[in-house]
């Protein structure tokens, strides 16, 4: 989306900033709101509010500077970080999110997940997998984990390889959006997982030993979430991410939208993507629940997201 700034006034920023402004802008100013207020209202039991506040204050300037520097010249190189600061912004929002869980809702619901797992399964699906797990298919479950994190900026990079930046902006509103509502529902049941209530975490690596990079790629992972390496009580410093599952949920958003963009990976991500959902709890990550409600909430916000930026462009077309 293309303007122009006169560099008149004060008025004339604000109507380019207004005439060019994203969705995606929107939803990422939403959170970057909301946790802000969280911040300052739980500011003594928040641990880095300050530095919260002050990466919030960061993040929107660089979108604003982004959406006039790019209405300005039209340049690709503010097109790219008009389009692409968000893959960073996520992984960020997600490590402030877990900062606020454990002060807004202090309680672990992991003895409810498992009996709802024992209700609709008859057991609990990491035991089940445990009888089937070998070394090279936690190896290969493993490595399709981890490339969770990739797979949709191969899409992103495609799209913008392809020159199709109307897809570009759908695509990455779609996820910023699915992505914030996942974060948004971990407040709701904070859980630390299987690995940690019905596995031996400290065993792990025995007790499901993959060929060569699992135990690299569980290290990083395992960093990621929240557990600095040889912390002496993993369970009381890592993330309460649980419920929903965001794997499975971001994963099934990023092969649906493959097909739809006809991406020459869709296929890779089909397969990989299966391969992933089906990790999160081989690898004792997520309880059955956590999967099969990730997935439901696909259905719920892939149609939504749409309605909410329809919605959002005709408030900016009537101010």
């Amino acid at each position: 989306m293309k303007g122009t700034i006169n560099g008149e006034s004060l008025r004339d920023l604000y109507k380019s900033l207004r005439v060019n402004v994203l969705s995606l802008d929107i939803y990422t100013g939403i959170m970057l709101l909301l946790y802000s207020i969280m911040a300052l209202i739980f500011y003594p039991y928040v641990p880095m509010a300050s530095s919260i506040l002050f990466q919030n204050v960061l993040i929107a300037s660089t979108i604003i500077a982004s959406i006039l520097l790019y209405s300005l010249t039209g340049s690709r190189v503010f097109a790219l970080l008009r389009y692409f600061y968000i893959i960073p912004v996520i992984y960020i929002m997600y490590d402030q999110t877990h900062f606020f869980v454990r002060v807004v809702h202090p309680v672990d619901y992991d003895d409810v997940l498992i009996v709802v797992d024992r209700i609709i399964f008859g057991t609990d699906p990491t035991m089940w997998f445990s009888k089937y797990s070998f070394p090279a298919l936690t190896e290969y479950l493993q490595i399709c984990y981890f490339l969770f994190y990739l797979m949709p900026i191969m899409q992103a990079v495609e799209l913008w390889k392809r020159n199709d930046i109307k897809r570009l902006e759908s695509f990455a509103r779609a996820m910023a959006f699915c992505y914030f509502i996942s974060y948004v529902m971990y407040f709701g049941m904070p859980a630390v997982g299987p690995r940690f209530t019905l596995h031996d975490f400290s065993t792990i690596n025995t007790d499901l030993p993959g060929l060569f990079l699992t135990n690299i790629l569980r290290g990083l992972i395992d960093a990621g979430g929240g557990i600095t390496w040889g912390a002496a009580d993993p369970i009381s410093i890592v993330n309460r991410d649980c419920m929903p599952s965001g794997h499975t949920m971001l994963t099934l958003v990023n092969i649906s939208l493959a097909f739809f963009n006809r991406s020459k990976f869709r296929w890779f991500f089909a397969v990989v993507g299966g391969s992933l959902v089906i990790s999160t709890v081989y690898l004792r990550y997520h309880y059955g629940i956590d999967v099969l409600f990730g997935a439901a909430l696909v259905l719920l916000t892939l149609p939504l997201e749409p309605i909410a930026d329809r919605a959002i462009k005709r408030y900016l077309d009537t101010k």
